[in-house]
This record gives C-alpha cells, sequence and structure tokens, in this order.
C-alpha cells in the first residue's frame, strides 16, 4: 500500500520541486546509511511526505549538498543532509516495510509472495535494528502489530464495512507520522496520517477490486456489496468518501504552526492536488467513474 500519496510536479513552484527531490535524495541516502542497499530500493513517495511533515513541525532548518548516488553517478545530485526528520522516517520506514512483506506473504500472492520471503530474513535483521535504535519506535512496532491484528480480524470475518478496516490501517500511518509528538500536536498530526491511511486503505480497495474477486481475497468493497459490478455503481459516494479524508486531513495541517511556507506548499500541493489526480485516476481505472459518469439516483 505504498507510493499513492505524491504530488503534481506541474503544480509546484520549481524551488518546490526542488525541495521535494532533494528530500527524497537525501532520504534514500540515509535508508542507504542506516540500514542497506535493499532497503533504499523500497523508497516510495508515501515516506518523503513523512520527511516534510516533520520538517514543517520543526525549527530545525535543513542543509543541502551535492553529492553523487548510484543512480546517477556522473552527475552530483542535490540532496537533502541527514537530518532528524531523515532519521525517523527512515526508521519507521523500516518497520512497515517488514510488516507490508509480512503482509504479502500471508497472502501467498504467487511470485511476489515467493520474492517477499527471500527478503523477509533480511528486513527482520532491519527491523531488530530499528526496534533497538529508539523505545519510540519499538513502541510503533508494537502499535503496528495491534493494528495489523485487528485488520486481519477483520478480514477473517469478511467484514461488510469500509469504514472499520480502513480505520485500523489509519491508526498505523496515523502513529507513523506522530512517532516522538506530544500533546496538541501528536493529536493532529496523527489526525493526519489517520485520514491519509483511511485514504490509502480505501483507494488501494479499489485498486485491487478485480483481481481480489478473481481470487476471492477479501476486499471490503466485495464483502459490501458482494461483488465488484455492484460496488461500482457507488462510485460518486465513493470519491466523495474519499475526498472527505483527504479535507480532513487538510484541516489538520492547517491548524499546524509551522513557518516554512516552500514546505507547507508542498503538503498542500500533495493533499489537494496529487492525492486528488491519483484518487481519479483509480476510480476511472477500475471503472467506478468514466468520463460521462452520471450523479446516482
Amino acid at each position: 500500500m505504498f507510493g499513492y500519496i505524491r504530488p503534481d510536479s506541474k503544480e509546484l513552484k520549481v524551488k518546490e520541486y526542488e525541495l521535494y527531490k532533494s528530500a527524497y535524495c537525501g532520504l534514500c541516502r540515509v535508508m542507504g546509511k542506516r540500514y542497506s542497499f535493499l532497503y533504499k530500493m523500497s523508497l516510495s513517495y508515501d515516506f518523503v511526505f513523512m520527511v516534510l511533515l516533520r520538517l514543517y513541525c520543526s525549527e530545525e532548518m535543513p542543509s543541502f549538498s551535492r553529492k553523487r548516488c548510484i543512480a546517477h553517478p556522473t552527475k552530483k545530485k542535490v540532496m537533502m543532509d541527514e537530518n532528524e526528520a531523515l532519521d525517523t522516517a527512515s526508521d519507521v520506514g523500516v518497520i512497515m516495510l517488514y510488516h507490508d512483506f509480512l503482509d504479502k506473504i500471508n497472502d501467498k500472492d504467487g511470485i511476489k509472495s515467493f520474492f517477499c520471503r527471500l527478503a523477509l530474513p533480511e528486513l527482520k535483521r532491519l527491523r531488530k535494528k530499528a526496534c533497538r535504535s529508539s523505545e519510540l519506535i519499538a513502541f510503533f512496532d508494537q502499535s503496528v502489530n495491534q493494528s495489523l491484528k485487528e485488520l486481519s480480524e477483520y478480514e477473517k470475518q469478511n467484514c461488510p464495512s469500509i469504514d472499520l478496516p480502513a480505520e485500523a490501517f489509519g491508526s498505523i500511518l496515523g502513529n507513523a507520522l506522530s512517532v516522538g509528538y506530544e500533546g496538541d500536536k501528536k493529536r493532529t498530526v496523527y489526525e493526519i496520517g489517520r485520514n491519509l491511511g483511511k485514504w490509502i486503505y480505501i483507494s488501494d480497495a479499489l485498486d485491487d477490486i478485480d483481481k481480489d474477486e478473481k481470487t476471492k481475497k477479501y476486499n471490503p468493497f466485495l464483502a459490501t456489496f458482494k461483488n465488484a459490478e455492484e460496488a461500482k455503481k457507488h462510485g460518486n459516494t465513493v470519491s466523495n468518501a474519499l475526498l472527505n479524508q483527504l479535507n480532513n486531513a487538510y484541516n489538520a495541517l492547517i491548524l499546524l504552526d509551522g513557518n516554512d511556507k516552500g514546505v507547507y506548499n508542498i503538503l498542500d500541493n500533495i493533499i489537494r492536488i496529487g492525492n486528488i489526480n491519483t484518487q481519479e485516476e483509480i476510480l476511472k481505472r477500475n471503472g467506478f467513474i468514466t468520463q460521462n459518469s452520471q450523479k446516482e439516483e
């Protein structure tokens, strides 16, 4: 369920897009330095959002350097230097990646499950290393375990609800983004993560509905509407529900007392433009809305 949270680069100013890219490259470098090359290969846009949100909540001003990387060895790239936001996102990402791979293995999804099994021993080692780095990360790992147990129960029961499993997944991202914070800031950041997590879970379920119907896997839309054809009759309702989650996340974002306007503009772009574009792509790709779709009666 990684890779959905990304900006619309065309709507960013040049300096904002450069900042976003420098955060991406800086996180890639920190992931390799703190953990391994294998972990670097898992880098997704979701983790960059985490970095930018932590920067916006922090008084720390990031610094930048020009460095070469394996992907672009002939030309130096601007990278954000190691800082608290990059370190924490790297640590949290290890935990989330480990549990994501474990979930794929439990799904028994053919070749994907096979490769996840091959990588799991290394991810177990990285997970232990992350938990040893901080009590906060170890506690986050425990919270992920608890939420995934809850999700697993919903799947076993073929729970005919979209909101309940989405809420369980939302708590994972809420806890991920709010690691280390306290008081009002923790509650506000948690709400951003919780709502984006619910949005991700629902979007992923939409993206997998046809495949899940063929393979008879749990999907909250299939459990609620019995089949994909029936679920797709409710495209406008689903779209509005997704927009509501993004609106809730944005309303929480504007409560934060950050000072960096450039970082804020990127976060705003991701939630209000990039994610909405992604949502529309998913809905159209999977037949929930069409160019000529009409309002439900």
